[in-house]
């Protein structure tokens, strides 16, 4: 009830808002019906009609001739270029998660950065990132700059035009939505410019990327951890697309880090209603996601010498999920970039950190034994540190291989491993 009456009071303020744009620009107020409002959309998709799916993406990747699912009108294949736009979280000097002298608008952006040099060794994908740790990329701030008027209407129409579709019953509220803060109105002008530009470019696919935190935090509480990927809401026009890629990206993420214990995004892939970055309403016409790859405060983040190789892991992870979806997956032989490794200066004795344990325990959970059967990603995460979780780990590998069970690397156990591990990899190739 209190999310109804919340939603009309949002489509009174959206027509107090249209009504007070048409008086700046010279409109009479009683043009201003839902016609006249989609008149500004200019680049949104429209409601009701799905504006991308997922059979248009994969034939934009292999160049085939394909049929705008709006206007029913058949176009020519863009020559196996799939356009891919990732967005790291916030603005480059201000906003996002801080924990522990590490900040999330630094760290999406090294992860952006990873997952774009993946794609780029892919002829049929043309990427770009929206922007540095220092500026937004110039092509954007050129458009943020010399548009801001165009942008400030296009958000104005498409939350006149939701409010219209939540009055009259045809769009229906998600009254079981996460909470989430509210973003400042030139971070949110930005967020609708990106879904304008990106429109109007024809891109595929937008991936917005971003580190966890949650709302009253205090101190050193670390009360969640794990991955989500929102998606667009299921009556949204990107959302069908969106869904089937998130879903891929997160069976990826998946096989190497836990899902978010958040209740509400404990499934993995969370459809949400108020995102701007996955379209808010209704203004991407692509398939758009924004991906939380686990808390600031988690240890993968918080160690200077292991954070680099999760974030390569992490933008890894992604670029596999991206060519699952997309029906061609990549002929590699370990789901995480930090396989193979040479673990003859690792010992894992307790305590110890750094890459190598970090490979370590990839390697393990890869092979079957970590985390143990009566644990969880959440219990014992990919962390590239030493404790119970991984002791146990090799005590079982040790054992399965009839070596002496002690919990830390040996010469024979470090052999074993790396025996182990070229025998799978070069089995799995044989199966692709």
């Amino acid at each position: 009830m209190n999310a109804r009456i919340s939603l009309i009071a949002l489509a009174i303020g959206c027509t107090l808002l249209v009504v007070l744009l048409a008086a700046k620009v010279g409109i009479q107020p009683f043009a201003l019906d839902v016609r006249f409002v989609s008149s500004w959309s200019q680049s949104a998709a429209l409601f009701f009609v799905e504006s991308i799916t997922a059979d248009t993406i994969k034939r934009d990747y292999s160049g085939t001739a394909v049929t705008d699912p709006v206007t029913g009108v058949e176009r020519p294949g863009t020559a196996g270029k799939l356009r891919i736009l990732i967005v790291p979280g916030h603005r480059p000097d201000f906003g996002g998660a801080e924990f522990g002298g590490v900040y999330e608008r630094d760290v999406v952006v090294d992860i952006a950065d990873a997952l774009a040099e993946l794609l780029r060794q892919n002829p049929h994908d043309e990427v770009m990132v929206a922007r540095s740790k220092a500026a937004w990329d110039p092509t954007l701030q050129s458009y943020f700059d010399t548009h801001a008027a165009d942008i400030e209407a296009f958000e104005v129409s498409q939350a006149a035009q939701m409010a219209a579709h939540l009055s009259d019953g045809s769009f229906l509220p998600e009254a079981d939505q996460i909470s989430h803060l509210t973003a400042s109105s030139e971070a949110a002008l930005q967020l609708y410019g990106i879904n304008k530009w990106a429109s109007e470019q024809h891109y595929d696919i937008t991936i917005h990327l971003h580190i966890n935190d949650y709302a009253g935090r205090r101190g050193r509480n670390t009360k969640y951890d794990g991955f989500a990927v929102y998606v667009p809401e299921h009556q949204y026009s990107n959302a069908k697309a969106s869904q089937v890629l998130g879903t891929a990206i997160a069976a990826r993420l998946n096989a190497y880090h836990a899902t978010s214990t958040l209740p509400k995004e404990s499934a993995g892939v969370v459809e949400d209603q108020e995102l701007i970055a996955v379209g808010s309403n209704n203004s991407a016409d692509n398939a758009a996601l924004l991906i939380e790859y686990g808390y600031i405060y988690e240890p993968q983040f918080q160690n200077a010498s292991i954070l680099p190789l999760a974030e390569r892991d992490y933008a890894y992870q992604t670029y596999l999920g991206l060519q699952d979806f997309l029906g061609d997956p990549v002929t590699l032989m370990y789901g995480s970039a930090s396989l193979p490794y040479d673990w003859s200066q690792v010992t894992a004795v307790r305590g110890e950190r750094g890459p190598g344990v970090y490979a370590l325990q990839a390697a393990l959970h890869y092979l079957g034994y970590y985390p143990t059967a009566e644990d969880s990603f959440s219990d014992c995460p990919v962390s590239g540190k030493v404790g119970p979780c991984t002791r146990a780990a090799i005590e079982a590998y040790q054992r399965a291989h009839g070596l002496e069970a002690t919990g830390t690397l040996g010469p024979q156990t470090r052999a074993a491993l790396t025996s182990d591990l070229a025998t799978l990899g070069n089995v799995s190739l044989m199966l692709r």
